[in-house]
């Protein structure tokens, strides 16, 4: 009886879980699936796609706005890296050396709550400062340096880096958290020791709080460099990939090809191979930034 108590308590709870699990596969794993396939054809999305082999990927070789977007990427990657770690770091390093736990509790609150503002709410805001007559413009005459002013999304020297550096002053509050709960995990035995070895203030930051922060590191680095790579939003609302293609990042082509052009089955191949990029990259970060834990 009891052997049979166990096997329906257990055929109980795979019943619940089941329909998450259908779900999953559906939306989740079939598209995948299908995008390995359509890689490989030539589809409209209305008509049966057509079996092409290797002409998607042979096609990426020559496509001048791809390997464009690329590069956009890759100094998207670089500066989104540098933005999502120091400035939480030196942040968090702040707030944790305050005596007061009140205090500390309260400047984390401070950070944190902007976090309920929509994405792009944020977004729209920032094409409203960067406008030729928006709050920037303004403020840079305000204060005596209308020479400053610029086409901040019109100039296609500097269109990329704008977007890139909105949201100044770029403390991410899950950044700064998981900094800060880094520095928490730090012993008062690691901390004592240091003061008797003279690593106080910025030497104790550079021998123990960065060192000991690997992990959170790694953690950042590698979820800004997957979140950086498919990142469509910011481009699509504030520029569209303009002025010319200054702006366009791999995932928008994909978009742009697929729902303007049609052409289903390249951006499922773009759409692949970026996979791949993605997955190699994140395994390469793993391996350059160990864990000391």
């Amino acid at each position: 009886m009891a052997g049979k108590a166990k096997i329906k308590s257990a055929l109980t709870g795979y019943g619940f879980i089941l329909p998450t699990f259908v779900f999953l596969i559906w939306f989740m794993y079939y598209p995948v699936y299908q995008a390995l396939n359509g890689a490989f054809t030539d589809w409209d999305g209305f008509n049966s796609p057509n079996y092409i082999g290797m002409d998607n990927f042979v096609r990426m070789f020559s496509d001048e706005v791809l390997r464009q977007s690329v590069v956009n990427a890759l100094i998207w990657v670089a500066l989104s890296i540098v933005l999502a770690v120091i400035p939480p770091f030196f942040v968090a390093e702040l707030i944790f050396h305050l005596k007061n736990e009140r205090a500390q509790y309260l400047y984390r609150t401070f950070f944190v709550v902007p976090i309920v503002i929509p994405g792009i709410v944020t977004i729209l805001l920032w094409r409203f400062l960067y406008q030729g007559d928006g709050a920037l413009n303004q403020l840079l005459d305000i204060v005596g340096l209308g020479s400053l002013k610029q086409l901040w999304l019109g100039d296609p020297n500097i269109a990329l880096y704008s977007i890139i550096l909105m949201g100044f002053p770029w403390i991410s509050a899950f950044n700064l958290l998981i900094f800060y709960s880094g520095l928490q995990s730090i012993t008062s035995e690691i901390i004592e020791a240091a003061k008797l070895e003279g690593a106080t203030g910025w030497k104790r930051v550079r021998t123990i709080d960065i060192p000991l922060s690997a992990p959170q590191l790694r953690l950042i680095m590698i979820l800004t460099l997957i979140g950086s790579l498919q990142n469509i939003i910011p481009p699509l609302i504030m520029t569209n990939g303009g002025p010319g293609y200054s702006t366009y990042v791999p995932i928008l082509h994909m978009y742009n090809v697929s729902t303007v052009n049609g052409e289903f089955g390249y951006g499922m191949a773009i759409a692949l191979v970026m996979f791949v990029a993605i997955l190699l990259l994140t395994l390469l970060n793993m391996r350059l930034i160990k864990s000391d834990s």
